[in-house]
C-alpha cells in the first residue's frame, strides 16, 4: 500500500490544464517549472486543452508536445455550443447538458477522464469549454491560472452571483466559483478582496529571473525561430493593440484603427514604431500603417525579454496587462483611459477606470 506522501507526490506531478490564450499557455508553461522546484526538468506529466478562439494555435501544438505536454487538444469554444443546444438548454441545463453533449463532439475528453481526475486541474477561467471540467471534477477542488487585466477585476454583482449560483446553476467565473480553491495570480493582492485568500503568487519577472540560458530558449523556441524578426538596436517604441473590435467591445474596426493611428502619432518621431499584434486579432494593420513594423501575432510579447538584444525606450497600449510584465521597456503609458469614450461595454469602462498599473 502507498503511503499518503507518495500518493500526493504522483498526483503533484499530473496535471491538467485548460485555457483559450496564449498568455494562458504561457503561464502554463512557466507553471511547470515552478512547479518542479529546483529541477527545471522536473516536469511531470502534464495535458493541456485549448478552447478553440485564437486562430493557428494550433499551429505550436508539436513544439507543445516536444519537452512539456503529453498531448495537446483543440476543443469547441461557446458560440458552437450555444447553436448546438439551444439558448435555453444553455443558459438553464448546462450543467446536465454541456458535458455529454462535449463529450460526443470531443471523445478524448472520456479518453482521458481517468487522467484528468487523478491530477491537478488549472483553469484560465470557467466559461465556454472551461465549465465542463468545472462539472466533471469540481468536487476534487480545481486551480485557477489568472487570464489577465479581467481577472483583477470585480465582474458581477452579488445579484447576479446569485442569479448563476442558484437559479440558471452556471460558473460564476472569474474565480468566483466555490469548486475554484486556488488562484495563481501575478500580483495576488491586486485581486478583488474576496479572492485574495484564494491566491498565490506566479508572478512572470519573478519565475522568468529563475530560469537558466537552455530553458528560456526552449521557451522562445516553442513560439519564435530564432531569425522570426530583427529589431534596431536602439529607438524602438512597442505598441501592444488589442482585439477590442472582435471582442465588440467598441463600435467597428474603423474606430479601433482612428484610436491606433491617434496613439502612433503620439509616439516620439525619433522612434522606430513596433506594433505587436494580438492574437487574436484578425485586423491587417500592415494595410493601415507605413513605416511601422508589425510582429508577428502568434507568439506572447513577454518572451521578447527571454533573449538579448530585444529593448524598447517606450511602450503604448491601451489596458494590456502583458505591457507591465516587460522588463525591456523602459517607459510604460496605459492609454485606456484616453479613449475611455470609445467603449461601449461598461466592464471595460470600469475595467480600465479600476486597473493598478505599475508605470
Amino acid at each position: 500500500m502507498r503511503s499518503i506522501s507518495n500518493t500526493i507526490s504522483s498526483n503533484y506531478m499530473k496535471r491538467t490544464y485548460v485555457g483559450s490564450t496564449i498568455y494562458h499557455i504561457y503561464l502554463s508553461l512557466l507553471h511547470i517549472l515552478k512547479d518542479g522546484s529546483s529541477n527545471q526538468n522536473n516536469r511531470g506529466e502534464n495535458l493541456l486543452f485549448l478552447v478553440q478562439s485564437t486562430p493557428f494555435i494550433e499551429t505550436l501544438i508539436p513544439n507543445l508536445k516536444e519537452n512539456f505536454f503529453r498531448d495537446v487538444h483543440i476543443i469547441s469554444e461557446r458560440k458552437k455550443h450555444i447553436i448546438d443546444l439551444g439558448k435555453f438548454n444553455y443558459s438553464f441545463r448546462r450543467k446536465s447538458k454541456l458535458p455529454p453533449y462535449l463529450e460526443t463532439r470531443h471523445p478524448v475528453l472520456k479518453t482521458e477522464h481517468s487522467f484528468i481526475s487523478s491530477s491537478n486541474i488549472y483553469l484560465c477561467d470557467t466559461d465556454s469549454s472551461k465549465s465542463y471540467f468545472l462539472y466533471e471534477f469540481g468536487q476534487k477542488g480545481i486551480n485557477m491560472i489568472e487570464d489577465g487585466a479581467r481577472t483583477y477585476s470585480q465582474r458581477h454583482t452579488p445579484f447576479e452571483q446569485f442569479y448563476k449560483n442558484y437559479l440558471t446553476k452556471t460558473p460564476i467565473g472569474g474565480g468566483f466559483d466555490k469548486q475554484i480553491i486556488t488562484i495563481h495570480a501575478q500580483f495576488p493582492n491586486r485581486l478583488p478582496r474576496p479572492l485574495q485568500k484564494k491566491a498565490v503568487e506566479l508572478n512572470i519577472k519573478k519565475e522568468v529571473s529563475k530560469l537558466d540560458f537552455k530553458t528560456k530558449e526552449e521557451l522562445f523556441n516553442i513560439f519564435l525561430p530564432d531569425d522570426t524578426f530583427v529589431l534596431a538596436k536602439e529607438n524602438n517604441a512597442l505598441i501592444l493593440t488589442q482585439p477590442i473590435s472582435e471582442d465588440k467591445v467598441i463600435n467597428s474596426e474603423v474606430e479601433k484603427i482612428e484610436i491606433y493611428r491617434d496613439i502612433i502619432s503620439k509616439v516620439p518621431q525619433n522612434l522606430n514604431i513596433v506594433l505587436k499584434t494580438h492574437p487574436r486579432e484578425i485586423t491587417k494593420y500592415k494595410d493601415y500603417f507605413e513605416d511601422v513594423t508589425i510582429l508577428p501575432a502568434l507568439f506572447p510579447i513577454e518572451i521578447l525579454g527571454l533573449k538579448e538584444g530585444f529593448y524598447f525606450e517606450q511602450g503604448y497600449t491601451l489596458f494590456s496587462t502583458a505591457l507591465s510584465n516587460l522588463e525591456i521597456v523602459n517607459e510604460r503609458f496605459f492609454m485606456g483611459k484616453d479613449y475611455l469614450d470609445k467603449f461601449t461595454v461598461k466592464a471595460t469602462r470600469d475595467l480600465i477606470q479600476n486597473m493598478i498599473i505599475d508605470s
